[in-house]
């Protein structure tokens, strides 16, 4: 025999014999279940696919339905609100109201009510240079270290050290300009540099006096203090001089109050009998805060203003040096301000006097005011600015306003309103039946195609019987009392091209909402009266709610089916693949054995034939 020799006796390709014979079992084997299982799984992607559009469906329904146990979204009550001004006027609505056309006057607005210390905290003086520390100034932000000053070109430079109080950086500046550069603090703890002169007094010595003509300047990028931020010298004194633009102040917030290096002055603690205690406790709007050695200025003001029983705000204003407290509420009332073992309010300038005697201090609260509005020529006075129905008469309808009206610069002076035009907005409503409309057809289309001669569910009778009972509905009439009783009337209806799909007309339906809304929202859903869900969504979204049940509506039952079949399947697919095994081992065994006969065969046929040369 010639040709390629795979057999080793034979010479027969009977490696390719038993690879063509296995493909030819496999074809007529596991071919046709491979083929059954992925239409099997086809299926359930389209089961899945279907499953999503009704559940789409599903949703866009129940934005209707469930409307009526959830008012808080309830789309009907939406009103459209326009305001010929809104920087002073604006509106809101919590359910309907009336179309109408209100006139607002805003005489006043309403502000809250602010406490500040009387007077500025650590403040500075001449009396207290000598023991002030400079790194105590700007809330304990001033530092050491190398500072500049330009005097008509010519730098000099002091170096500040750590324990420098503030009269030694004042002789500092003067000794290193030879008194040419001075600075100085007034009554009012305002920090100034100045530029001097030498002139004789006329006596034979002489005294120094202000240079006006001199050009000074301060601060350099090499220096290593921030004098003049930290003392916010910012003030020009023409070209020769500058000015603190605040008094200056020890206050250092992130130190104990206690402390005197808090720079606040003297805070006690004590008992009953005025002994001394190691806590106190002050009181702001009735709500206590026990103030201890420990207890920093930082601290109070964050437990303040994490605690909204209070009320206020807390802030420490490092410019002015003051504490303030702002109510968070407008309106004419004052912060309630006591306090019990420690004089800390006293200290702080915002209480005088002790025990009983102990008062708000004089001037050191500007009560906030109550607004002050005409609606409609009614007056109604308020202590907030959003004036609620119970407060104007008109009911869900809230009115915000931001400043008098008496403000506008074109207006002639008998026309000082806001005008505030209401009406019902269906816009969300319209786009809820939108919603609904797409979804619906989205449903019908998927189920057409997939139904049809070359759908993944043809012959699928269940899908024809689903799309018809969704179907009826909308062509349905309903037996509410309302004016509207189809959703034709409203201007829901099948398209003149595709009947099995719905349109919306636009017109008709802006007809339907202004003219009777009560109405459609009855046609919809009959559970806004009151009644048995009998409106025409009801019954729809009953339908689907049904096919979609996850126990025993038709998707349910559909994937089981569908599962269960894909299960025998591959049971099925797994017997035939172990078959196909055997197959495979018994005919290469045969045809081994065939080669090995041939092979003893062509021995014995090669020694006759050499014997009878």
């Amino acid at each position: 025999m010639t040709g390629t020799i795979s057999g080793i006796g034979s010479g027969f390709d009977i490696s390719g014999w038993v690879s063509q014979l296995v493909a030819a079992k496999k074809s007529s084997t596991i071919t046709p279940i491979k083929q059954k299982i992925a239409a099997l799984e086809e299926k359930n992607t389209a089961i899945d696919k279907l499953q999503g559009k009704f559940s789409t469906l599903q949703s866009a329904l129940k934005t209707f339905t469930n409307t009526i146990y959830n008012s808080s979204s309830d789309m009907w009550t939406n009103t459209k609100i326009e305001s010929s001004n809104s920087a002073y006027a604006t509106a809101t609505s919590s359910g309907i109201v009336t179309a109408a056309s209100v006139d607002i006057e805003v005489e006043q607005v309403a502000t809250a009510t602010v406490a500040k210390s009387v007077r500025s905290l650590g403040a500075v003086s001449k009396e207290t240079i000598e023991q002030t520390k400079f790194k105590d100034l700007a809330n304990g932000q001033a530092k050491e270290g190398s500072f500049s000053m330009f005097l008509n070109g010519k730098e000099y430079s002091i170096e500040i050290e750590e324990e420098d109080t503030l009269k030694n950086v004042i002789d500092k500046i003067s000794e290193a300009s030879g008194n040419l550069i001075q600075a100085d603090v007034d009554n009012n703890g305002i920090f100034s540099i100045k530029a001097y002169k030498k002139e004789s007094d006329g006596e034979g010595g002489y005294v120094y006096n202000e240079d006006t003509s001199a050009k000074l300047s301060l601060g350099s990028s090499a220096d290593k203090s921030n004098l003049a931020s930290a003392l916010k010298m910012h003030n020009e004194i023409g070209t020769y001089g500058y000015n603190s633009s605040y008094a200056l102040s020890t206050v250092n917030t992130a130190v104990a109050m206690k402390d005197s290096a808090s720079g606040l002055g003297e805070i006690r603690f004590f008992d009953e009998e005025g002994a001394d205690a190691e806590s106190g406790t002050v009181s702001i709007n009735g709500v206590d805060f026990t103030i201890d050695e420990k207890t920093t200025l930082n601290d109070l003001i964050s437990r303040i203003n994490g605690n909204s029983d209070t009320h206020v705000k807390a802030t420490y204003d490092s410019l002015t040096n003051k504490l303030i407290l702002t109510s968070t509420e407008t309106g004419a009332n004052n912060i309630s301000l006591s306090e019990s073992g420690t004089n800390l309010l006293n200290v702080l300038g915002l209480t005088t006097g002790s025990g009983e005697e102990e008062v708000i201090a004089d001037g050191s609260q500007e009560l906030g005011k109550n607004a002050k509005v005409k609606i409609n020529g009614n007056e109604v006075i308020s202590a907030s600015n959003t004036i609620t129905g119970e407060s104007s008469g008109i009911t869900n309808l809230s009115i915000t306003v931001k400043k008098p009206t008496s403000e506008y610069s074109h207006n002639a002076d008998d026309d000082k309103n806001v005008t505030l035009n209401i009406e019902p907005d269906y816009t969300n409503v319209k786009n809820a039946l939108k919603t609904f409309v797409d979804a619906y057809n989205d449903v019908v289309s998927t189920a057409k195609t997939m139904g049809s001669k070359d759908g993944a569910l043809k012959h699928d009778a269940s899908i024809t019987s689903l799309l018809s009972s969704i179907r009826a509905i909308t062509s349905q009439v309903s037996n509410n009392d309302g004016m509207y009783t189809m959703l034709s009337q409203i201007g829901i209806s099948t398209t003149s091209t595709d009947t099995t799909k719905l349109s919306i007309d636009d017109s008709k339906l802006d007809e339907a909402l202004s003219q009777n809304f009560e109405s459609v929202k009855h046609l919809l859903s009959d559970g806004y009266a009151g009644k048995a869900d009998n409106g025409l969504f009801d019954k729809m979204v009953s339908t689907v709610s049904a096919v979609l049940d996850p126990t025993s509506g038709y998707f349910a039952n559909k994937t089981e089916s569908l599962d269960k079949q894909i299960s025998l399947m591959n049971t099925s697919l797994e017997r035939a693949n172990t078959k196909l095994t055997a197959y495979e081992t018994k005919i290469t065994k045969q045809f081994n054995k065939m080669d090995s006969t041939i092979s003893a065969l062509s021995t014995q046929l090669s020694t006759f034939q050499a014997y009878m040369r």
